[in-house]
């Protein structure tokens, strides 16, 4: 793969107009990270197999948590919060980040709280103001779910039933997240 790319590269730098005299346009390939799955001699027959089911169900890193993007202190908010709220509504979180409506992710929450910067735009400087925001936002989302007016042909009736079942509405859409007043 790393070979192909360099060649994909030289043919391009080929074909551009401008010409460079120094050697800068080939990949170095002793600085590029890679990942070693060492395979003893006492490993089972299907270490191939494992390795390739380990890397499959990798999952990317959230923006919040890359170093350097969020910083320790809104990450840490971020992290508590969405956590007590995991923990007050249990039955409402998946493992999988690909969780249906009415349910939701913790990592995806984080990500998202980060990603709609709620903490600059709401002010919020504590878990318990997230917290409480985010418990504000959930009402919210109950009334409007509620409401006649709340396109009730358009919601999904099992996820709505839920949603009232264990009185948590965050998951039935994100709209919440971009509302700081």
């Amino acid at each position: 793969m790393l070979a192909i790319l360099e060649s994909e590269k030289n043919k391009a730098n080929k074909n551009n107009t401008e010409t460079t005299t120094n050697n800068n346009n080939h990949l170095n390939l002793d600085q590029i990270l890679v990942e070693v799955f060492p395979q003893y001699p006492s490993s089972s027959s299907t270490h191939a197999q494992d390795i390739f089911i380990e890397i499959n169900k990798a999952e990317p890193v959230k923006l919040v948590d890359m170093p350097g993007v969020a910083s320790n202190l809104d990450r840490r908010i971020i992290s508590d919060a969405a956590m007590h709220l995991q923990d007050v509504y249990s039955e409402m979180f998946k493992p999988s980040q690909r969780c249906r409506s009415p349910h939701l992710n913790v990592d995806n929450l984080r990500d998202a709280i980060f990603a709609a910067e709620v903490l600059k735009k709401g002010q919020i400087k504590s878990k318990t103001a997230l917290v409480k925001w985010m418990l504000q936002k959930n009402e919210e989302m109950k009334v409007k779910y509620s409401s006649t007016s709340g396109n009730k042909e358009d919601t999904n009736k099992a996820a709505l039933e839920k949603a009232k079942k264990f009185d948590f509405y965050l998951g039935m859409d994100l709209t919440w997240l971009h509302q700081t007043t």
